[in-house]
């Protein structure tokens, strides 16, 4: 600190020291801390700490003090390198959860000099000038010779003198004493002196120079206190400001918001009318499109069953298909359809079993109803044998005569309907089923009946929509 700007705030200081505002200031403080919680005290009390150095022999003990409590906290070898010192130092001050710990060098208490002086109370504003200069009356030595430093322990009934307590030191011993001193704590705040036994009480004295001081910013606690008051008010009074703004906002938006919710209910009420509305438009339309043709399921069937094979019932239902009938060889089915555009995984349900009357076997597949391709495969199907004639993939087969009987209605039909203005009711003519012997088929006459009259209804109803 620059030495004139030191020489004025310790002027302020001592003419503070007269009145009677650090005694008020002391006492209202302790009371205001006594009345917090516990943990709280202890956040708000000094929290300072010094590291004091005693230098013996062989090895140096580290004192931590804090508050009025000294500990011996670590001891350093001397025989050590000077590194090893300082590391070791370093990290015992780093421990310490204080960025403003001060290290302080102790000198044993027989080591120095003390004497207990009145001086007038005018000589308190530059008191170390008037040591200074009566340092030759006062000891054997002169004030070049030695460090020296003073302490107003009080003053007398009427106020006109002031009890002081010099200590000193040779600038000698003290020089030797800091040659000593460990490379990592050669950075001291100040030199001290116990008042008896190491470990104990201190002078609260500072024999090293100003200039040999280590240079440490000191944060003082009424003036953190005063900036946090401070912090706290201005903090408030944004709040406030805050809140009625908000407030204000709140209000000038409320009515704004209303009309747009009452604006997005209509909406949404529309949204949801035109949304229904275009579902159930849709709904046969998508109903139909998803689900696959009855005719072009029976198509595939004739197409990929073998000639050999028939059918007694056919059964679909929740997108599944049962097929069951006779069959000569009925595990070669499987193979067959697999193939198919409209079946997906083809399976058998139960065993096969032999029918001896008519020395077939009896099947029941299982399949998944999928949604069949309108053009018919390019390859031969698998069901047509190999000794018929290649010109059958142009007309219908035996097995298809049902099916293209109805088709042929239904072409019939719709040419009908367009030719003629009025829609006259499609004459239906039952198709017949092919007869491939005695044993060809046991399905009743009015289910084959009852099969082509459904895909030719289909039929008629597709062309009318067209």
């Amino acid at each position: 600190m620059n030495p004139v700007l030191e020489k004025q705030l310790t002027r302020l200081r001592t003419r503070l020291e007269k009145t009677p505002l650090p005694g008020f200031f002391r006492w209202w403080g302790s009371q205001l801390v006594a009345c917090l919680p516990e943990r709280w005290r202890t956040l708000v009390e000094e929290r300072s700490e010094s590291l004091l150095l005693d230098l013996r022999a062989d090895e140096v003990i580290v004192w931590r003090e804090h508050a009025d409590r000294t500990n011996e906290y670590a001891r350093i070898a001397r025989n050590l390198p000077a590194d090893a010192q300082s590391a070791e130092f370093q990290r015992l001050r780093n421990a310490i959860d204080d960025p403003g710990v001060r290290t302080v060098l102790c000198i044993p208490a027989d080591r120095v000099l003390q004497r207990n002086l009145t001086l007038p109370a005018a000589a308190e504003e530059n008191i170390r000038q008037v040591l200074a200069f009566e340092m030759d009356r006062q000891t054997p030595f002169k004030a070049d010779q030695i460090y020296f430093d003073s302490r107003v322990t009080g003053r007398d009934a009427s106020g006109r003198n002031l009890l002081v307590e010099l200590v000193l030191l040779p600038r000698a011993q003290l020089d030797q004493e800091l040659a000593a001193v460990p490379p990592g704590a050669a950075a001291l705040d100040g030199v001290d002196a116990w008042r008896g036994e190491p470990g104990g009480a201190r002078r609260q004295i500072n024999l090293l120079p100003a200039e040999r001081r280590a240079r440490r910013r000191d944060m003082r606690l009424p003036l953190n206190l005063g900036l946090a008051a401070l912090v706290v008010i201005l903090l408030l009074f944004n709040m406030d400001e805050s809140l009625t703004n908000r407030a204000a906002a709140v209000e000038a938006m409320r009515a704004e918001v209303e009309k747009s919710n009452d604006e997005a209910r209509q909406v949404a009420t529309l949204r949801k009318t035109l949304a229904d509305s275009i579902a159930g438009a849709n709904f046969l339309s998508d109903k139909k499109r998803n689900s696959p043709l009855t005719d072009a399921l029976l198509d595939d069937l004739t197409r990929r069953l073998p000639e050999d094979t028939y059918l007694e019932r056919l059964q679909i239902e929740n997108g599944q298909v049962q097929l069951q009938g006779q069959a000569k060889e009925a595990a070669k089915l499987i193979s067959l359809l697999s193939n198919s555009t409209c079946l997906g995984d083809p399976r058998l349900q139960g065993q096969i079993q032999p029918d001896p009357r008519t020395g077939k076997e009896r099947f029941q597949i299982t399949a998944d109803l999928k949604a069949c391709n309108s053009a018919p495969d390019a390859k031969s199907p698998p069901g047509i044998g190999a000794g018929e004639p290649k010109g059958t993939a142009d007309a219908p087969l035996k097995s298809d005569a049902a099916k293209s009987g109805a088709k042929s209605d239904a072409i019939k039909a719709d040419a009908g309907k367009k030719a003629s203005p009025a829609k006259e009711p499609t004459k239906k003519e039952p198709p017949k089923l092919p007869k491939k012997g005695a044993t060809t088929s046991t399905l009743p006459a009015s289910r084959g009946h009852a099969f082509a009259s459904l895909a030719a209804e289909q039929e008629a109803r597709r062309g009318d929509r067209c």
